[in-house]
């Protein structure tokens, strides 16, 4: 599972680090958490066209849902089902990459749950992602895995993960439809806070 992301670097250090032309520049703001149910839109590229980074809305909504869509459904995709659900399967081919300099997940510890910051020492990568076109609302929706490495002591109930990519070769991957081992070499700042209720 994955609903909150980090993004503080500035629109010129995207545009440097994944050599692609930030649009709608004024805005884009960048945030210490960006929360999936607010439906935040925030910047990712699509496989269609590499060179752009464009600001899409978390939540993916199919090209064929009507108004009643719930897109709290789609925050997510479980990559072992991409396939076989509805929402997805015809997009399995519309890749893209969501920029990120860190993810927060919860460990839960008897009646607490600790948050974490996870990321790769603050620096830039992406999570991968699928996205679609509904009239002219354009979404996406974080793919996850099993957890693996410290992600499964830290998500250690649902032992989920967003699948990483770090290195620009493991991001052309991605768009290009290769297969591939999602990178779960993460950093970890955990203790950001204690809640001492699951509810």
């Amino acid at each position: 599972m994955c609903y909150q992301t980090k993004i503080t670097k500035k629109k010129e250090k995207l545009e440097e680090h994944f050599n692609a032309r930030l649009l709608d520049l004024d805005d884009f703001r960048p945030n210490d958490i960006f929360k999936a149910f607010d439906f935040p839109k925030t910047p990712i590229i699509t496989n269609e066209e590499p060179d752009l980074i464009q600001l899409y809305q978390w939540g993916l909504i199919p090209n064929w849902a009507d108004s009643n869509w719930n897109r709290n459904y789609t925050l997510n995709a479980r990559i072992e089902t991409l396939d076989q659900k509805r929402s997805f399967q015809n997009i399995i081919d519309n890749r893209c990459l969501i920029i990120v300099n860190g993810f927060y997940e919860w460990q839960h510890i008897n009646n607490s749950k600790i948050k974490y910051e996870i990321g790769f020492n603050n620096e830039l990568f992406a999570l991968a992602g699928l996205f679609d076109q509904n009239e002219e609302l354009k979404t996406y929706t974080v793919v996850t895995t099993e957890a693996k490495g410290i992600m499964q002591t830290i998500h250690n109930t649902k032992l989920r993960m967003p699948f990483a990519l770090q290195s620009k070769q493991e991001m052309k991957a991605w768009l290009k439809g290769d297969e591939l081992q999602p990178n779960d070499d993460f950093t970890t700042s955990p203790e950001l806070y204690e809640q001492h209720t699951l509810f």
